[in-house]
């Protein structure tokens, strides 16, 4: 319920997969060899992105080819170790705040409705902006979007301290501050996955997603019982820590050395409004991204639709909400052990098989939580699904770096996140539903058929063979332009 920093928010997809381990939260590498993925269509580009996308194309080629040998471990890339640094101290404040802010409004209100509502201002206050978020980060200098949108919730956040410390908790007040750094989520994440792009080369893209994935589930280990033990001395003190963090975030991105981009040559020309036309449209010229926009939206869905379910279970065998947080850090210790093997096992496995292999254990795993009677044997079955989605999340994310030229990525980027998190509001809805009209067993046997549907897409679709493709620079404006024939 808290408002992620930007640093987190961009973790939100780079699209298509990086929304996954978010999903699963119990927030959208293939062996990357060393260059850019072949494009998976024929077709050229649609509309005015034309030019866009074949010099863009270029741009990329000229990276991945030089970008490759030689580069330095990616902890000893200063900038990047850096962001690391300040952005763990950011998602540990934001692990911290996602407790205090439900606690705050039970305890100020005793109203489970009110504390949803401050939840819902967030969500909106991201898609709201999202889309714009990727036009103006392809637009107007990405390192002052983000500090500008990282100071913007440290003020925002300092304003709940200081009610709180007053005693004068209001729904409308904790709801516009929710709105505000939803808002700034949406324009200052999508600034952020192309400055990512910038400072870590494209053959340290799965390192890049794996301690990505690595410092969410340290968060999520660490931020919730310290913002439990904040709260229970003071009220306000956890939200003076998220404010904080927001801070550090700032300062880790003003540090970074490397010119962030746009560049002067590079930057969009067009009005915001054609600027998020042109991610989608971009979208379209892709099989893959085609694929991964849809395919992502209902697994990070279903996902969200599990966890609530799972809680659910818990509640009716008995567990206590000790038992529940303890389920929530085994499954942050899988998720951890993902973001571990994840370099090794994409370098040794082809993606293909760690999709497939992924998509259709799923559906079991949900079956054997259902079947489960003991929380701990819930807890190490939810550990190994997260273990899976890390994988599978680092796999997406890395390849998604690689085929979307820079120029074109906060656009890209953005419309993927929109499109990937239209479906999340929908997944406690269903999920609830179900559960009240026909038990959470049966609730989460329909769930895991889901997944078996998907994974049967997965197995047919044109997309997935398409990550095991070779490393060669061909975008859709190229690919196209060597289809004509010659005259």
């Amino acid at each position: 319920m808290n408002g992620r920093k930007v640093d987190d928010a961009e973790d939100a997809p780079v699209g298509g997969g990086a929304g996954l381990a978010n999903a699963a939260h119990l927030d959208a590498g293939v062996d990357l060899n060393e260059g850019t993925a072949l494009s998976d269509t024929g077709r050229g580009p649609r509309g005015p992105i034309g030019a866009d996308i074949e010099q863009a194309a270029e741009n990329t080629a000229a990276l991945s080819g030089s970008a490759v040998r030689g580069v330095l471990p990616l902890w000893r890339n200063r900038d990047y170790a850096g962001w690391w640094i300040s952005s763990l101290v950011s998602s540990l404040g934001s692990a911290m705040s996602q407790l205090a802010y439900p606690l705050l409004m039970l305890y100020a209100t005793g109203s489970v409705a009110r504390a949803g509502v401050v939840g819902a201002c967030l969500n909106i206050g991201g898609l709201s902006t999202t889309l714009l978020g990727g036009a103006l980060a392809d637009r107007y200098p990405r390192r002052r979007l983000i500090i500008t949108a990282d100071l913007i919730q440290a003020v925002a956040v300092a304003s709940v301290v200081a009610a709180v410390a007053e005693g004068y908790v209001n729904v409308v007040h904790i709801g516009a501050i929710a709105l505000i750094q939803g808002m700034c989520n949406g324009i200052g994440g999508a600034a952020m996955t192309p400055v990512l792009k910038r400072i870590v080369p494209p053959a340290q893209f799965p390192a890049l997603s794996a301690s990505k994935q690595g410092r969410e589930m340290i968060s999520r280990l660490a931020g919730p019982p310290l913002g439990g033990a904040l709260f229970s001395l003071a009220k306000w003190i956890p939200f003076l820590g998220d404010a904080i963090s927001f801070l550090v975030s700032a300062v880790g991105v003003a540090m970074i050395r490397k010119p962030l981009g746009p560049d002067p040559g590079e930057a969009a020309s067009n009005t915001p409004w054609q600027g998020m036309r042109e991610g989608f449209a971009y979208i379209r010229t892709s099989v893959y991204l085609r694929f991964i926009i849809i395919w992502s939206a209902l697994t990070s869905a279903l996902l969200g639709g599990i966890v609530l379910l799972v809680i659910a279970l818990l509640k009716a065998r008995g567990g206590s909400p000790t038992t529940v947080g303890a389920v929530t850090a085994l499954a942050a210790i899988g998720g951890l052990g993902g973001a571990l093997i994840a370099p090794v096992l994409l370098k040794r496995v082809p993606s293909r098989i760690v999709v497939l292999a992924a998509s259709w254990i799923i559906g079991p795993a949900v079956v054997g939580i259902a079947a489960a009677p003991r929380p701990w044997e819930i807890g190490v079955i939810a550990a190994f699904l997260v273990f899976l989605i890390v994988p599978l999340t680092v796999l997406l994310e890395s390849y998604q770096l690689r085929i979307v030229p820079d120029a074109l990525m906060g656009r890209v980027s953005s419309a993927l996140s929109f499109g990937t998190s239209g479906l999340l509001w929908t997944a406690p809805v269903t999920a609830g539903v179900l559960a009240d009209n026909f038990g959470v067993p049966t609730a989460m046997l329909v769930l895991s058929g889901a997944f078996v549907l998907l994974a049967v897409w997965s197995t047919l679709a044109p997309a997935v063979h398409l990550l095991d493709q070779p490393d060669e620079v061909a975008q859709p404006a190229q690919r196209a332009r060597k289809a004509e024939p010659e005259r």
